[in-house]
């Protein structure tokens, strides 16, 4: 039986589970949201979307009991696009995610973004790593082609981050012929992300993220 469902890529998908989720299916809930340019994400990140073309499609606090905050922006219409799995799903030009995970401490959220690296960089075809600044913030991001050719998108960019107790990832994805700059999509909405710094953990480092192999590379 098909079922009109949200595709989620497979980097958000390993984090939940990671995370040991258990309200997952909530993220495939097809329910009408208003498109906000302000969205607060949790209790600590606001977005001020600026970019007309990124409509928000999607964002759940269910999983709050988790530590989770999931969103995502779409770029162009939904078309249907039948998965391996035989179910459909909406499928847009290019689409945005948010993940944001709340931990206890600021040791714990990088520990946890490793592994969320590890995981990006086992599965996609990295092109470019490289630490960049937006809005005052340190990202890490990485740019890439998708292996698993049962995937709808061919290419990606994604910026990882900590912040005090906070692991945040941003992924942008697109379809093969989408011919406008993911960096720069990306570039214009991480620079209107703004973190709120008065945290409920006693622990606020405030140092940004250093991963495990943090050196600047290309392929």
């Amino acid at each position: 039986m098909k079922v009109n469902m949200k595709f989620i890529p497979y980097l958000i998908c390993m984090t939940l589970m990671l995370a040991g989720c258990s309200r997952t299916d909530s993220l495939l809930e097809d329910e009408p949201i208003e498109n906000k340019a302000f969205l607060e994400v949790g209790r600590h990140l606001a977005v001020n979307n600026t970019n007309e073309s990124l409509i928000l499609c999607d964002y759940k606090e269910a999983l709050a009991g988790d530590g989770l905050y999931y969103a995502s922006w779409r770029i162009g219409e939904s078309k249907p696009y039948e998965n391996s799995d035989g179910d459909t799903v909406d499928l847009y030009d290019a689409q945005l995610y948010l993940l944001l995970e709340e931990f206890a401490d600021n040791e714990k959220a990088q520990e946890n973004m490793d592994t969320w690296l590890d995981r990006g960089r086992s599965n996609y075809s990295i092109s470019a790593e490289e630490e960049t600044v937006y809005n005052g913030q340190t990202y890490l991001v990485i740019t890439y082609t998708f292996q698993n050719e049962n995937n709808p998108y061919a290419r990606g960019v994604s910026a990882f981050a900590v912040h005090g107790d906070l692991a945040v990832c941003a992924e942008l994805t697109c379809q093969e012929d989408f011919t406008e700059d993911l960096e720069a999509i990306l570039t214009g909405f991480l620079e209107n992300c703004t973190y709120n710094t008065d945290f409920s953990s006693d622990i606020l480092t405030g140092k940004p993220y250093r991963a495990a192999h943090h050196t600047r590379r290309s392929a």
